[in-house]
């Protein structure tokens, strides 16, 4: 069943630390003066979904279902809405705080929250998820968001669904957006849409913390 699915990706332990270079490089550190993605005009909600304490609000996708999570144990995942369809999902996440992964922050910047958030997901899956666009720095709003995306894997190593992650901070705590396909798209068309809902979401964020001067730090 497709919204199955769902809990296979949100329920990920996001508590695996990542130490070193980080898998995506210093290289990566060019902060491009737009999106990757342009938001989709008058696709979100008048409605906010927001962390449990508030440090974050957003508007969520038009038309769509909130999931109560409540009852299910999902390690720091916070929010998640799904279309009617049950073919994606829109997952806010929280990513631990460690002071091995601030040491990371404060030596990788933005990137480290992109490293840190791909190897939670991979530990739990090895060889099962792979890397289809490395972290992209933005800024937005001035702010500084970082994005990745991944795809999961079949047997035969087809990519079955793809997945686009933006991580944040509010400059005590670290989230990430995750826009989950449930399903594989009948279109490539539609994980080019579904990335710029996310975008569109993204960009309606508060609570996000401005950049500093270099761009690259917190």
């Amino acid at each position: 069943m497709a919204y199955n699915r769902l809990f296979a990706f949100i329920a990920l332990p996001f508590g695996v630390l990542f130490a070193g270079c980080g898998m995506f490089g210093k290289a990566q550190r060019q902060v491009l003066p737009v999106p990757p993605y342009s938001p989709m005009p008058g696709a979100l909600s008048d409605s906010y979904l927001h962390s449990p304490s508030g440090d974050i609000v957003a508007h969520y996708p038009k038309g769509w279902l909130h999931v109560d999570i409540h009852t299910i144990p999902l390690d720091n995942v916070e929010e998640v809405y799904t279309n009617h369809a049950r073919s994606v999902a829109l997952v806010l996440s929280e990513i631990p705080s460690t002071a091995e992964f601030r040491r990371n922050v404060e030596r990788d910047g933005m990137v480290a929250l992109a490293d840190q958030s791909f190897a939670s997901k991979s530990a739990t899956a090895p060889g099962k998820l792979a890397i289809t666009r490395p972290t992209d720095l933005y800024t937005e709003n001035g702010k500084v968001l970082a994005s990745y995306e991944y795809a999961e894997l079949g047997p035969d190593s087809t990519q079955l669904v793809h997945n686009r992650v933006i991580l944040f901070t509010t400059g005590a705590k670290f989230y990430e957006l995750n826009m989950v396909e449930l399903a594989s798209p009948k279109r490539p068309s539609e994980t080019i849409q579904n990335f710029r809902l996310l975008e569109s979401v993204s960009a309606s964020l508060e609570g996000v913390a401005e950049i500093r001067p270099d761009t690259t730090g917190l």
